[in-house]
């Protein structure tokens, strides 16, 4: 089973889950238990980097880091 990083639309909390191939509807938040989750894109293995944005940077759209795009 893969590991795959979720975040909470509702809590806006981070968290892993092993989800079976799919199956990631059925995934809840670890935090609230909502349904209401994205998976994420990760930078694993990629030159020791991160896809994790630092929460003061945003995008080059909000600019400030409050749309759902980037955070």
């Amino acid at each position: 089973m893969p590991l795959y990083e979720f975040q909470c639309k509702k809590c806006r909390k981070r968290f892993e889950a092993l989800v079976r191939l799919g199956r990631e509807a059925e995934v809840v938040c670890a935090s609230c238990g909502s349904s209401d989750v994205r998976k994420l894109v990760s930078g694993f293995g990629i030159g020791g980097g991160s896809s994790r944005l630092k929460e003061s940077s945003g995008c080059s759209s909000c600019k400030g880091g409050t749309c759902s795009t980037c955070h």
